[in-house]
């Protein structure tokens, strides 16, 4: 392998592990969120930070993984990475609505016409968008698990994708979060599996 190649394969593999620390940071305040460990609007912070964080480190490792994908694979890793393009977009302008705009507003007393904006209540709008962004993530995984035949990798990319009509569906029946909490492990294991696929380590 050349230099210039092991390179290329820790710059995607380094943004793989990004996004598995990024969804790690967003899965510890939330839990602690939702146990009630956090005060508002503290909570929100750390939630909204890293999930902004993680949106452009998932693509690039998509991006890595389509890099490096035998030609008999290449539509559908280009097919996964714009899925991910999809999801990081809608996802990237709910959290910055929300750093930038929501959060502060409401610090300074200006709430009167923040409803709409808002995240993450059932049925508010922003809402929606989060959650049509993770079921593209979850199905960006998918495509991308039927480029591997075997191995753990491929199963937690999978478990991932199962995980799309549960997401998707919480715009109808908000129970399913629970359901969709699995997403705290599968989608950091199947992260840091993909960080060292794309190192040239077996996964």
């Amino acid at each position: 392998m050349t230099a210039a190649a092991l390179t290329e394969r820790r710059f995607g593999s380094r943004a793989a592990l990004g996004a598995c620390v990024a969804s790690i940071a967003y899965g510890v305040p939330q839990v602690l969120q939702v146990i009630g460990w956090l005060p508002t609007p503290l909570d929100r912070y750390l939630i909204f930070a890293p999930s902004l964080a993680l949106a452009p480190l998932f693509v690039v490792a998509m991006a890595a993984a389509c890099a490096q994908a035998a030609p008999e694979h290449s539509a559908r890793r280009l097919a996964a990475l714009a899925l991910a393009v999809i999801y990081a977009t809608q996802v990237s302008s709910a959290y910055a609505i929300q750093l930038g705009s929501v959060l502060p507003r409401e610090a300074a007393g200006q709430v009167g016409s923040l409803g709409n904006v808002t995240c993450c209540t059932f049925r508010a709008p922003i809402t929606t968008v989060d959650l049509l962004g993770y079921t593209h993530m979850c199905l960006s995984l998918l495509l991308l698990a039927t480029t591997y035949r075997r191995g753990w990798l491929r199963w937690m990319l999978l478990a991932n994708g199962a995980l799309a009509p549960a997401l998707f569906l919480q715009l109808f029946w908000p129970g399913l979060i629970y359901i969709g909490a699995i997403w705290l492990v599968v989608f950091p294991a199947a992260m840091a599996l993909l960080a060292r696929d794309l190192r040239g380590a077996r996964a």
